[in-house]
């Protein structure tokens, strides 16, 4: 037995697109996905939702891996720093500066 109230939901999804919230209605959800699946398989076209999630992940590992150069390259600068200013105080302490 179908409903014949509307949820406050159903009329946001209304007001946002009739279309789309009429089909959903007629159709079902299930049933308006696998449509949509079975034509971007027939058209060879890419999932957007997939394509879009693989895109934010490249971003990140992108974004992850630069993140994680600069920490790198700036312990190097504090060792090598470190170094040298341990390298100039035994210089100067035994025997360079007469």
């Amino acid at each position: 037995m179908e409903r014949k109230t509307l949820s406050a939901h159903e009329i946001s999804k209304f007001d946002y697109c009739p279309y789309q919230w009429y089909y959903e209605r007629l159709y079902g959800r299930k049933e308006l996905r696998r449509l949509y699946v079975e034509r971007n398989e027939r058209l060879n076209l890419e999932d957007s939702l997939a394509s879009e999630f693989r895109k934010g992940e490249k971003y990140h590992r992108r974004s992850y891996l630069l993140l994680k150069c600069k920490r790198m390259l700036w312990k190097l600068i504090v060792i090598l720093f470190t170094a040298a200013a341990a390298a100039g105080y035994w210089w100067i302490k035994h025997g360079g500066v007469v």
